[in-house]
């Protein structure tokens, strides 16, 4: 490794990046983040999915570095899980969005940084929702039950329901709560389903990771990551030297500063290929 700069810090993305079908890791990549603790690089998790939900991963890793997870809104102990920052939304929009996507037959989902709480729907939408967090309590409403008291702890809300729901749904959050709160509204399935995803303003995983550096004394240029979608796009330009899987759009892959050949699906082997180029 003569000659070569490691990076002091390296965040890789779950899904679709470190993660295949079943949660899956890749022998090889298993392999490679452990030459990479040995080589005094610091590995983290930078992902969408809630503390419950990246904990077994960072567990079976044996990582001790903060994890990045609800998309950026919070720093969890990679060990017990307790939050250490958290960027949430507010009440009162958690509140009010609750109400509009009722009003627009969208059914809600409020990610806490420990569990997620929705209300009735169909069972697919809630295996979708349940790859961020096995911890998944529905209700017939959240307002009329425990998790109400809760909504001051809501990191990430999101929304299911026909197309024209959801749209309206964001245009009713936009004049009301634009400046304070990200959105993203996606098709989610070929039953013409679509999500709508809301998270505070300064919730990235960008935002996330520059957080982190503050507390472990890094700036960005020390930073690598690896990812696979859009809501990697942040970290990629922010990091120092940034991988694309090889399965990622072209529209997300120009935004790292190097493509990977590998992917997550079948042998897994990105996230290993980006570490070997690290290690030289």
């Amino acid at each position: 490794m003569v000659g070569v700069t490691l990076p002091r810090l390296l965040a890789l993305d779950l899904d679709g990046t470190l993660l295949g079908p079943g949660d899956h890791i890749a022998a090889e990549d298993h392999q490679a983040i452990g030459r990479a603790l040995r080589a005094g690089i610091n590995v983290t998790i930078a992902t969408g999915r809630i503390t419950t939900g990246a904990l077994p991963t960072a567990r079976a890793l044996g990582l001790r570095c903060p994890l990045v997870v609800a998309d950026g809104a919070v720093l969890a102990d990679a060990v017990d899980g307790r939050p250490l920052s958290q960027h949430l939304l507010g009440e009162g929009v958690v509140a009010g969005l609750t109400h509009a996507m009722g009003d627009h037959a969208v059914q809600p989902f409020w990610f806490l940084h420990d569990e997620i709480h929705g209300e009735h729907g169909p069972d697919a939408v809630a295996g979708y929702v349940r790859t961020w967090s096995p911890r998944l309590s529905l209700h017939p409403a959240l307002k009329h039950s425990a998790a109400w008291e809760r909504r001051h702890e809501v990191a990430i809300a999101i929304g299911v329901g026909l197309r024209e729901g959801v749209e309206r749904t964001a245009q009713w959050l936009h004049e009301l709560h634009g400046d304070s709160v990200n959105t993203a509204a996606f098709p989610l399935d070929r039953e013409q389903r679509w999500a709508l995803m809301v998270r505070d303003r300064a919730s990235d995983k960008a935002q996330g990771l520059a957080r982190l550096c503050v507390r472990e004394g890094l700036d960005a240029s020390q930073v690598a990551v690896v990812g696979d979608w859009i809501n990697d796009v942040p970290m990629f330009k922010w990091a120092g030297r940034s991988f694309a899987m090889g399965h990622s759009p072209d529209e997300v892959a120009k935004h790292a500063t190097e493509r990977l050949t590998k992917t997550a699906r079948g042998v897994g082997g990105g996230v290993a290929e980006a570490i070997g180029r690290l290690l030289g």
